[in-house]
């Protein structure tokens, strides 16, 4: 980030939290943390910090990038689909049961039903 661009960000984060003192020693110190972040990236970050927070940010929170872990439900969720995937890839698959086996049971279960209702 050049030194024009730290200005005018510091700028932003005055507009954004009136409180939020620029001084020589704190501009030196944020154009120096900032210095290997792209400007955009910067910007990017400091528009999700104004959304979510009622407190001006420090450097750490536009340096780090958020964390992205998927939630438990996130997680759950691909879990879900990949169940629901694998179960259609194998209903893709398979083979219909051979008509001697699906007469064999079905004599099987009339059997079965006689005995139980006797």
């Amino acid at each position: 980030m050049k030194q024009t661009e730290t200005a005018s960000f510091l700028a932003v984060i005055k507009t954004a939290y009136p409180y939020f003192e620029i001084t020589v020693p704190v501009t030196k110190l944020w154009h120096q943390m900032l210095a290997d972040i792209p400007y955009e990236v910067a910007k990017e970050r400091l528009g999700k910090h104004i959304r979510t927070s009622k407190f001006a940010p420090t450097i750490s929170d536009i340096c780090t990038e958020e964390d992205t872990q998927p939630s438990f439900y996130e997680l759950q969720r691909a879990e879900e689909q990949a169940e629901a995937l694998a179960l259609e890839e194998y209903n893709q698959q398979a083979v219909p049961m051979p008509d001697h086996i699906r007469e064999r049971l079905e004599r099987l279960n009339a059997r079965m039903r006689l005995n139980h209702e006797s």
